[in-house]
Formats: structure tokens, C-alpha cells, sequence
């Protein structure tokens, strides 16, 4: 990637620019974002476009639930208690011959 698609600039004082180059695109769409949501701008960046769509995907399907009058729990499940022992896990720290 270019390092001009990772570069952007804030104008300060209405003459002194603020240049940024961030190290990946994922970087990059978080700072332009966070910096649009601070002016109160739209997020237009592909990273909020996908969070977006899996949002609204996830909105779909509990809707859809509901549809098929599927009760969704309004509090969730009780966390089950810790097992008394953890024998089950593999110890890779042992040598097996």
C-alpha cells in the first residue's frame, strides 16, 4: 500500500498543517473515523462500512427470531461454576517419548 492511501492531514492555526502517516490501513480508517466522529462528519471509512453491515446483519437475524416468536432472554445465562479440577487440559510442557 502507498503511503500517500495512509496519509492525512489536519489544518491548525488556518495555516499550520498536522501531517499523519499511519502504519496500515486498519490504523488509518480508525483515525480518520474517530476523527470525523469528533467533528460530527459520517464515518466513511471500509472498516465502519463492514462493522456497519454486521451490525445490521445481526439486528436482521434477532428480528427474524422474533418472527418465529422465538423468545430471546432479556438477562443471560448464569455463568457456570469453575470445575474442581483442570486435569482435562493437555500439559504440552511434558515430554512424551
Amino acid at each position: 500500500m502507498e503511503l500517500l492511501e495512509l496519509s492525512f492531514s489536519i489544518l491548525h492555526n488556518s495555516d499550520e498543517y498536522l501531517n499523519f502517516i499511519a502504519p496500515d490501513k486498519h490504523e488509518y480508517c480508525i483515525w480518520t473515523d474517530g476523527l470525523n466522529a469528533l467533528l460530527g462528519k459520517e464515518m466513511t471509512s471500509e472498516l465502519t462500512k463492514s462493522d456497519t453491515d454486521t451490525l445490521v446483519t445481526m439486528e436482521l437475524k434477532l428480528r427474524l427470531l422474533d418472527l418465529e416468536n422465538i423468545q430471546i432472554p432479556d438477562v443471560p445465562p448464569p455463568v457456570p461454576k469453575e470445575p474442581s479440577t483442570y486435569d482435562f487440559v493437555y500439559d504440552f510442557s511434558q515430554q512424551h517419548t
